[in-house]
């Protein structure tokens, strides 16, 4: 697995900068590309478990995207190590990742990168030609209320504003 990071300002690498980790190459070449959003969620997993397996019988080379976002920052901003324990939540997130698609015979890279979710996935599907972008369903809650209220709903920016088909995933899926 070859690792494409930022390098390190006082020991602590910058959060800001986007980070790419390409899996191994597969014994035969893509026939598309699928684009997958990821984060800690199980309804993300799921999703990336889905596409993992959408992904072999298509031969599809898997783009996975996290993308840093309030969810990744602790919540006391006033400590002396608040950069460091989001560098330490992203890279639980990238590990978690990369271990689910180390399972995968197929091509893979893995994206995080700070910004716009649907815009990412969106500019990351239109560089690769991608097939469809495949996200898990909201989180729930009122912060996924309110996105949808104002706009941000990522399934809500890909569906209406994509160029792509959009496979939304269930946290529970045939009951699991």
């Amino acid at each position: 697995m070859i690792e494409k990071k930022p390098s390190d300002r006082d020991g602590v690498r910058d959060w800001r900068k986007p980070v790419r980790v390409d899996g191994p190459a597969a014994a035969t070449a893509p026939v598309c590309h699928l684009v997958v959003g990821f984060d800690r969620y199980p309804a993300s997993h799921r999703a990336l478990s889905f596409a993992m397996g959408l992904g072999v019988p298509l031969r599809a080379y898997l783009h996975v995207a996290h993308v840093v976002d309030l969810d990744d920052f602790p919540v006391e901003p006033d400590r002396d190590d608040w950069e460091r324990r989001i560098v330490e939540t992203v890279e639980r997130d990238r590990t978690e990742a990369c271990t689910m698609l180390a399972a995968l015979p197929g091509n893979w890279s893995y994206y995080s990168h700070e910004g716009n979710p649907a815009h990412l996935l969106a500019s990351i599907a239109d560089a690769n030609d991608a097939l469809m972008i495949i996200i898990g369903s909201s989180r729930g809650g009122l912060v996924s209320v309110l996105e949808r209220v104002v706009g941000e709903s990522v399934s809500s920016h890909l569906i209406h504003h994509g160029r792509r088909p959009v496979v939304l995933v269930p946290e529970h899926i045939g009951g699991r």
